[in-house]
């Protein structure tokens, strides 16, 4: 039996807020995600959110809509593997469509 797990590690690099994401992004973890996002906002101020895509092995409908939301609010995604790139690469490619 697989376990689908998302771990999420959050740490300061600079005057960023680095989330560092590894696992599964689909689910419920969607919902924690974006509760961890949420509060890194309220906190953060002026610093910027830098989102890396460490080890995702999963991303879901879902889990692709909340890093576009993220992504559309500043966010900057950081993808490792070809998984993760071609997640990164769509969403950065949306965002840039509907500024058109």
């Amino acid at each position: 039996m697989s376990v689908s797990m998302l771990r999420i590690t959050k740490h300061q690099q600079g005057d960023t807020v680095v989330l560092r994401l590894e696992g599964w992004l689909r689910g419920a973890w969607v919902d924690e995600l974006r509760r961890c996002w949420r509060r890194v906002r309220e906190e953060r101020g002026d610093r910027a959110i830098r989102i890396d895509l460490v080890d995702v092995r999963v991303v879901d409908a879902a889990g692709k809509t909340l890093l576009s939301e993220m992504h559309r609010a500043g966010a900057r995604i950081f993808a490792h593997g070809p998984l993760t790139t071609a997640i990164r690469d769509a969403i950065v490619s949306d965002s840039a469509d509907e500024n058109r």
